[in-house]
């Protein structure tokens, strides 16, 4: 999936998107408040709805009420997806009350469209599918989760089902879980550390172990890495570990705990991986997760600099520079370093007036083309009179 462009029309206090282009890889560059981390946000928000399931049940109620379009390619085919949906009861309007405890259905309308033929037409009257009457489906979810089994649709699950949210990236579990004999089974599943890479269902550990133990060269590549951002790291390993003894281990099929650690230069033991720093434990997810990533994959990062370390932002923006021609990359950033080694084509400068939010390509601002001379780029950028007004009233 690669997200071509995007707008949205908030319930809460009308924020709206403007229509925004995206490309292979986009920094949203902005004085704070100016919208961007709403941004990644609603992207998050409109990739649950299209998935549905109850795990994505907190982001699809922060966007009820909202009207999107999200157009985007996927295995060579180009779709757009418009919806607009319903909003929640408040408390206190004439619909709350006992008689109007449940919340109304989710979709008013939608329309999806594969190149300028539309194959979805959906009100709370029709659901017309290829031009073909159908019966009314559930409104509680959108056409694409309703039908993902259909030939038609599939395709549009699997595309969204391509897109990295957030919390994957951020979500540090301290170590993982697992059964020699289930970890039996699941080594055979996999030919490849790109299948690996693709499972985007595993936790950060149990893929960690897998590379380590099947594809032992890809888990090469990672420490490698790793080791470029922490140099007194020599070594990085999957370690398992039983707390509740051999003998009641066997019991229940072998259970054990794992987790990523380190061996450092100058220390005894070692490191595990809730003892790592917050910057070592972020950039490990990075590795872990993108590494082997397959290309059309979106991945959403807000806030690159958080947690991680003057010195290992370095490395850090190298990585996923070098991913940028397979992955799709949106990103935030307010430190100057990250602004400075990611080229001007590639930012997008967020500003907002009211409720209203644009999005500029920084690369189409005379000021910022990349053929002129110029000391710092973040000081040319701080000093753009779009960034520098990025928020008004």
């Amino acid at each position: 999936m690669r997200i071509l462009n995007f707008e949205l029309k908030s319930a809460q206090r009308g924020w709206t998107l403007e229509p925004m282009a995206l490309d292979a890889f986009n920094l949203l560059v902005g004085v704070s408040g100016a919208g961007k981390t709403r941004i990644v946000r609603a992207i998050e928000q409109v990739r649950a709805v299209a998935l549905g399931g109850d795990e994505a049940e907190e982001p699809i109620e922060a966007i009820r009420g909202a009207s999107f379009a999200i157009g985007f390619e996927h295995d060579g085919l180009t779709y757009r997806w418009e919806a607009e949906l319903e909003p929640r009861v408040e408390r206190g309007s004439e619909n709350h009350g006992a008689l109007h405890a449940e919340e109304p259905p989710l979709i008013l309308s939608e329309r999806i469209f594969q190149g300028d033929r539309s194959i979805v037409e959906r009100t709370s009257e029709r659901f017309l599918l290829n031009g073909h009457a159908i019966p009314k489906l559930d409104r509680a979810q959108s056409a694409i989760a309703v039908l993902k089994e259909d030939s038609l649709m599939a395709p549009l699950y699997k595309a969204f089902s391509r897109c990295i949210p957030r919390a994957a990236l951020e979500t540090l579990p301290s170590h993982g879980f697992q059964r020699e004999t289930r970890f039996a089974m699941l080594r055979g599943e996999y030919q490849s550390a790109d299948d690996v890479g693709a499972d985007f269902t595993l936790p950060l550990h149990h893929k960690a172990e897998l590379l380590q133990e099947v594809f032992p060269e890809a888990f090469a590549e990672i420490e490698e890495a790793f080791q470029e951002a922490f140099p007194t790291v020599e070594k990085l390993k999957v370690q398992r570990y039983y707390p509740l003894g051999s003998a009641q281990s066997k019991e229940l099929g072998g259970a054990y705990n794992m987790a990523l650690t380190a061996a450092e230069s100058g220390v005894d033991s070692w490191i595990f991986f809730h003892d790592m720093s917050s910057g070592m434990q972020r950039y490990l997810s990075f590795l872990v997760h993108l590494s082997f990533a397959p290309p059309g994959t979106v991945v959403l990062i807000d806030e690159l600099e958080s947690s991680l370390g003057v010195n290992c932002l370095p490395a850090v923006t190298r990585f996923l520079l070098s991913r940028a021609p397979d992955l799709q990359l949106i990103l935030t950033s307010h430190h100057p370093y990250i602004i400075e080694q990611i080229p001007p084509r590639h930012w997008k400068i967020v500003t907002r007036k009211g409720s209203r939010v644009r999005v500029l390509d920084a690369g189409k601002l005379p000021a910022m083309a990349e053929n002129r001379s110029h000391v710092d780029r973040f000081t040319r950028l701080i000093n753009l009179p779009e960034y520098e007004h990025g928020v008004q009233g």
